[in-house]
């Protein structure tokens, strides 16, 4: 809730006097996310940072209510508007379920005569320009650029600090709640007690919400020669879906819709997609295509379940993977001809709210509409993307039956998948995983018990789970969501 005494708020002055000492040589790796790629749709996502972006950064001071962020093609980052500390209360309330991320804080000089800051990872900047580039998932901004849009909201627990603008260029990171600010280590002296707290750690506490910003300290950095990073923590409801008006991480790509295709997510999507019947549900497994498979690649498979529907128009490709591994990877899907076009139809459809960087420990749940009517046109489609240098390698069809259950509209089915979703948004490797989703929804709308998945290496802990389409997850208390984790 909105605290009842909000009082005046202010962006925080950033003309500190900066401290010129060198940053320490011992911890100068690399600051970007650290993600295991062994994993085939992590591996392609990888694959696009490592090969860095042709966008480059803009003008940080665009005005937050231009029109081009109302598109998930914008990639401009605003800074510098901080809100009335009323509508910074309303943005972001108090309370700790909001989805929680990190971002690197830098000095504002951070690249001097094409000389970048020690320690820093060059992918994330245009070195030609001395800018930072749009969308890293290390959320670079610098200090002066945070600082300056951060709003004051003094509440009953005491004050609180509200960032507004568009963090990194990624549309969807607008509003947060600072809640700490770390230093990066550094050997320096060896003095207590910063040294010996941290000695295992790259990481030192600068400033705490609960600490510092109760006892009246502000969260301005005086030191501005150091990298930070600053702890973010969105509304409540991000925690949850994509809006506070339709939760659920569930999107239903239309692409054969008459008036034009569109993206319809969480429970906006059981409204909206139709109440066509399903009739037949197959299980597919493929490899992700690799110009060199390690051995690890051999035996990674991810499975999809595709739906046929009455009409016979089309079908749909139902799919478990990363949360925002679609709205960070520009909108490119295996399941079109278009996926390898600079803009793709389902990145323009794609409202901004979706376009966020991708996170490895949570999922989401995806349905795309595409040209193929039944398995066998599906079959061809993907004999056409079949090969080391294309998309799929050893495609496999391992179960096919009629849809029996009773209520099997696309708007059921929605439903029974926000219910999936909402009970446990978790990923794991071996345990949770497109391969566990695709044979849970198989048995569930087939009525089969028998439905295992794919690779034997994933039936090791795989426990049938369809009871979870069944049940409303908001009425559960120990389901496992996002709420206040600090995601990667």
């Amino acid at each position: 809730m909105q605290s009842s005494n909000a009082s005046t708020g202010s962006s925080i002055p950033s003309n500190y006097d900066t401290d010129e000492e060198d940053m320490d040589q011992v911890f100068a790796q690399e600051l970007a996310f650290e993600i295991n790629v062994d994993q085939g749709e992590l591996k392609i996502l990888q694959e696009t940072l490592q090969a860095g972006t042709s966008e480059t950064a803009r003008d940080s001071s665009v005005d937050r209510e231009s029109a081009s962020f109302a598109t998930s093609q914008a990639v401009e980052s605003s800074y510098g508007k901080p809100l009335s500390p009323e509508e910074a209360a309303r943005a972001v309330p108090p309370g700790d379920e909001g989805l929680i991320r990190y971002a690197l804080v830098l000095p504002d000089n951070f690249s001097t005569n094409g000389k970048l800051l020690s320690g820093l990872n060059k992918r994330d900047f245009d070195m030609e320009n001395g800018a930072i580039k749009p969308r890293r998932p290390s959320l670079p901004i610098t200090m002066s650029d945070l600082m300056t849009s951060l709003t004051k909201v003094t509440g009953e627990d005491g004050p609180r600090y509200i960032f507004n603008g568009v963090l990194n260029g990624w549309p969807s990171l607008r509003q947060f709640e600072l809640i700490e600010i770390d230093k990066k280590r550094s050997l320096g002296p060896l003095t207590p007690p910063d040294y010996f707290h941290t000695i295992k750690h790259t990481w030192s506490k600068y400033w705490s919400s609960d600490k510092e910003g109760k006892e009246g300290i502000s969260p301005a950095i005086r030191d501005r020669s150091r990298v930070y990073r600053a702890k973010l923590r969105g509304a409540p409801w991000t925690s949850l879906g994509w809006s506070p008006e339709s939760p659920g991480f569930l999107f239903w790509y239309e692409a054969q819709r008459p008036e034009g295709p569109r993206v319809v997510y969480g429970l906006n999507a059981v409204k909206e997609v139709g109440n066509d019947l399903c009739t037949m549900v197959h299980m597919i497994s493929h490899r992700y295509a690799h110009s060199r498979e390690s051995p690890k690649d051999k035996l990674t498979y991810h499975s999809i379940v595709l739906l046929e529907w009455e009409h016979g128009k089309f079908s749909t490709v139902v799919e478990g993977a990363f949360l925002n591994g679609i709205g960070g990877y520009k909108g490119r899907s295996n399941w079109y001809h278009d996926k390898d076009e600079s803009i793709t139809e389902l990145y323009k459809a794609m409202p901004p709210e979706m376009i966020s960087p991708w996170l490895t420990t949570a999922a989401e749940l995806r349905c795309y509409d595409i040209e193929a009517k039944n398995l066998g046109e599906m079959k061809v489609f993907i004999q056409q993307y079949t090969g080391h240098n294309k998309r799929f390698i050893d495609p496999r069809y391992t179960f096919s039956h009629s849809a029996r259950l009773s209520y099997r509209s696309r708007s059921n089915i929605a439903h029974y998948l926000l219910n999936y979703i909402g009970r446990d948004c978790g990923y794991s490797e071996l345990s949770r995983n497109c391969q566990t989703f695709a044979a849970d929804l198989c048995s569930f709308l087939a009525g089969k018990k028998d439905v295992v998945p794919f690779h034997p290496v994933n039936r090791v802990e795989y426990h049938n789970r369809s009871h979870l389409f069944l049940y409303d997850s908001s009425m559960f208390t120990n389901r496992k969501t996002l709420q206040g984790r600090l995601v990667k």
